[in-house]
C-alpha cells in the first residue's frame, strides 16, 4: 500500500503566523509570548499591533516570513525582544537600542522625573549624566528641559555609539555633548563643572547577578549590571569624583537598588552632601536618592 506523504500547512497569512507565534514562544514559558509575537511581527511589517489585528487575511511573503522566522528563533533563546526591535519606549519617546547597552527599564523614568523637577527648581544649565548607556536619561533631560546643556558619558563604546544616534534621532546634537570616559575621569582633566551629576550606575551586587533572569544574564552586559561585591562600588567613585566637579550648591542624583537607600545615603553623608533624600518607585520601593555639595 502506497503511504501518502504529508506536508507541513505553508502560513502565509497575518492570522496564521501569529498563531504560530505565540505557540513556540508559549512552549518556551515565555510569560510575554503574545505580545513579543505582535511586536516580532510588526517589527517584520514596519507595522503596529492594530494592522495585526484587523488585517490577519493580509499574505507575507517570502523574505518576510524568514525573517519572522530568524526573530522568533531568537525570542526561543531568550534574546530580549527590544534588542530584536532594535527599540525602546522610554518616557514616552521612542530610543534606539541593541545589544552592548542597558535596556532603560520604566523604574529609571523615577530617577528623569526627580532630575528635571529639581533642574527646574533650582534653574540649573549644566548637566552630566554619567553611565550614560544608551543615553536616554540625558537626551530626555534635554528633550523636556528647553534651556539645558547636558553632557553624556560612559566608558564604552557600545553605549558611545547607541548614545550618538540618540542624540541625532532626537535633533539635540546643540544641547547634548557626547564624552567617552571612565566616569568622570575626563572631566576632572579638564576642570569641567556641572550645576547636576545624574547617574544610573551599575548597582547590582555580584553574588546577585546568576539569579537573574536568563534574558537579562545571559544577554544584558555585565558591566552595566555588576556594581561590584556589595553593589556600591560605583557610588562610592561617582560621589568621590562629583565633590570637584560640582558648582556650589550643585546635585548629585542616583539610581539605586530597592535595599541602598541608607548605604547610598551614608556615601554622601561621608562626603559632605546635605539636603539629602530619596524618592520612591510605583511599587513603593526606595528607587533615586539625592544630595546637594
Amino acid at each position: 500500500m502506497e503511504k501518502v506523504r504529508t506536508t507541513e500547512k505553508v502560513r502565509t497569512t497575518v492570522g496564521e503566523l501569529l498563531t504560530y507565534g505565540y505557540e513556540r514562544l508559549k512552549l518556551k514559558d515565555i510569560g510575554s509570548y503574545k505580545l513579543d509575537t505582535e511586536l516580532i511581527l510588526g517589527k517584520v511589517l514596519n507595522k503596529d499591533r492594530l494592522f495585526l489585528f484587523i488585517n490577519r487575511d493580509y499574505e507575507m511573503d517570502s523574505e518576510e516570513i524568514k525573517k519572522y522566522y530568524k526573530l522568533l528563533n531568537l525570542r526561543e533563546k531568550r534574546v530580549p525582544v527590544k534588542y530584536l526591535l532594535e527599540e525602546c519606549e522610554f518616557m514616552g519617546l521612542n530610543f534606539y537600542i541593541r545589544e552592548g547597552v542597558l535596556i532603560p527599564r520604566p523604574d529609571t523614568e523615577i530617577l528623569v522625573e526627580k532630575a528635571i523637577e529639581k533642574i527646574r527648581e533650582n534653574k540649573f544649565i549644566k548637566v552630566c549624566d554619567v553611565c550614560c548607556g544608551s543615553g536616554v536619561i540625558g537626551v530626555s533631560i534635554a528633550k523636556f528641559i528647553e534651556n539645558v546643556k547636558v553632557t553624556c558619558c560612559d566608558k564604552f563604546v557600545d553605549a558611545c555609539e547607541v548614545t550618538r544616534e540618540n542624540i541625532k534621532r532626537f535633533s539635540l546634537e546643540n544641547k547634548v555633548a557626547l564624552v567617552r570616559s571612565d566616569l568622570l575621569q575626563s572631566f576632572i582633566l579638564e576642570g569641567e563643572k556641572f550645576d547636576i551629576i545624574v547617574s544610573n550606575p551599575p548597582y547590582i551586587r555580584e553574588d546577585v547577578i546568576p539569579t537573574l533572569m536568563k534574558d537579562v544574564k545571559d544577554y544584558e552586559p555585565y558591566d552595566a549590571l555588576c556594581g561590584g561585591k556589595d553593589g556600591l562600588k560605583f557610588y562610592r567613585k561617582i560621589v568621590a569624583q562629583s565633590i570637584g566637579l560640582l558648582n556650589k550648591g550643585g546635585m548629585i542624583m542616583f539610581e539605586i537598588g530597592y535595599d541602598q537607600r541608607e548605604a547610598v545615603e551614608n556615601i554622601l553623608m561621608e562626603n559632605g552632601f546635605y539636603d539629602i533624600g530619596s524618592v520612591k518607585d510605583l511599587a513603593g520601593r526606595d528607587r533615586v536618592v539625592f544630595g546637594r555639595f
